[in-house]
This record gives structure tokens, sequence and C-alpha cells, in this order.
């Protein structure tokens, strides 16, 4: 009975094929000797985890820059939640003048403000998580306003503008940015890049989520 091939693995990349050929290249003589073919196997391995280790930091810069970059028009997700931020900080200054600065809410919103600004583009995680407790503080001091009768059209605006940002943030982030860092993740958890990123300092993109 014939058995039926299997299909060849095949680890796409010129790095890697060094690796996979390396013996079937080496001199005649070469092949006779171990010693000559344990050295150019070695400096093949280099080769690899070299040039493979620079390219999954390359993409690793490439993919972060997606959250941090803007287009031509200025339009990003680092820009749009500086945006929100500072629509948060003129509604606290509004909400302040018309409930007090004392008023409870006023302060927690400032809170999760100075929490807001504390966070930076290097870490994605942490700033979903604080602009997360951002929008809560802001939506509970605006409800406050308008329960005590002291809302007004500033107000108004300025946290329609603050949910509209957020309505950008999160479409940017589900159709951009973490497609684009799921994928790179999904190369980095896979082999031979999960030997090589740990010895390049490369790991996992945080998500924004």
């Amino acid at each position: 009975m014939q058995l039926e091939q299997q299909e060849t693995f095949r680890i796409e990349g010129p790095q890697l094929e060094v690796l996979g050929q390396v013996e079937s290249k080496l001199p005649a003589p070469a092949r006779k000797r171990p010693t000559a073919v344990v050295a150019l196997v070695l400096a093949a391995v280099v080769s690899v985890f070299g040039i493979g280790g620079a390219k999954l930091k390359a993409a690793s810069r490439q993919t972060k820059a997606v959250y941090a970059s803007t287009n031509q028009y200025g339009q990003g997700m680092a820009n749009d939640l500086a945006l929100r931020a500072d629509a948060a900080a003129n509604l606290i200054r509004l909400c302040g003048q018309a409930l007090g600065e004392e008023d409870a809410t006023v302060q927690a919103a400032q809170q999760a403000l100075d929490a807001w600004n504390a966070t930076d583009t290097d870490h994605p995680a942490d700033q979903f998580a604080a602009n997360t407790a951002l929008g809560g503080a802001i939506t509970a001091m605006v409800q406050q306003a308008e329960a005590a009768g002291v809302s007004s059209q500033s107000i108004d605006g300025q946290y329609t503008e603050f949910l509209s940002r957020q309505d950008i943030i999160l479409r940017t982030a589900s159709n951009e940015y973490n497609p684009a860092a799921q994928k790179f993740n999904d190369t980095i958890s896979g082999f031979p890049a999960n030997l090589i990123g740990p010895l390049w300092g490369v790991g996992e993109v945080e998500l924004f989520q």
C-alpha cells in the first residue's frame, strides 16, 4: 500500500531558511567534519536569532506607533484621548463653579483626571482603565449638576464633546489598534518568536481594553 506524502512544514523567512538548509549547503569536506558542522550551525543559529530579533523589535515599535500616531488630519487614539481629557478638565471647572469645588462629585472627577494624567501612551491598558474611571466620575458629576438644577449649555456642550470623543476612541481601538496588537501578540507567542523575543526584550503589546 502506498503511503500518502506528508505536507512539508516550512518556516518562512530567509534567516530561518539558513538554519534549515545549512547542512545541505556545506562543502563536502566540511560535512565530514563534525566540528566544522557544529560551528556553521551555531553561526546560522546566531543569524536566525539576530535577524529575527531585530525584526520582532521593529514590528513591536510599528504596532505601538499605531496607538500614539496621528493622521494628516490630526486624528488618532492618543490625540482623541487628550481631547477627551481636555473636555473633562473643562467640565470639572464648570461644575466646580456651579456645585462648588468642595462637592464630592467634583473632587472625585478631579482625582480621576489626575489619575488619567499620570498615565502615558506606553501603557495602553493603564490608559484604558484610567479613561474608563474618568468616564464614570465625569458622568456622576454632570448628573449631580443636573439634579441640582445648575446645569448649563456650556456644561452640556463639553459633556457632548467628552462622550463623542469616547465613541471615536473605542471605534479606532476596535478597528485599528487592537487588531494590530493582537496580530503581533499571536506572532510573538508562536515558534520561534517565543524563543527569540525574550532574548531581545520583546514581549506582547498591551491591548486597549
